[in-house]
């Protein structure tokens, strides 16, 4: 089975108190697993880990929240819910092959 290079959600899983949403996708050439989690009120956490190959775990790369992006609707049933929820994760993955690549440009600063 081939990783996608893009986030893709086509349910959101109901939990207690809102719904979370989650994806395998490539970041920077890696696997990476991407979660986004709702409550009832729309703030969300969401978290980006990288699989690291030669370790073999994961690595948290980037975490965010309704504080660093604006909040997410509160509703799983709602028509435009999936949608916003497709758009955040988009961003996310961009935001973390942005870290990703320019950690690897960069490199070590010591």
């Amino acid at each position: 089975m081939r990783t996608p290079d893009e986030p893709t959600i086509d349910t959101l899983a109901r939990t207690d108190n809102g719904y979370r949403a989650r994806s395998l996708c490539l970041v920077d050439h890696q696997p990476a697993d991407i979660t986004i989690t709702v409550d009832s009120e729309g703030r969300f956490l969401s978290t980006v880990c990288v699989f690291d190959q030669m370790s073999l775990s994961w690595h948290l790369l980037l975490r965010a929240d309704h504080l660093d992006y604006s909040r997410l609707p509160a509703d799983p049933g709602h028509p435009d819910t999936l949608e916003a929820v497709r758009e955040r994760m988009r961003e996310l993955h961009a935001t973390a092959v942005w870290v990703a690549s320019t950690a690897r440009h960069v490199g070590p600063r010591w």
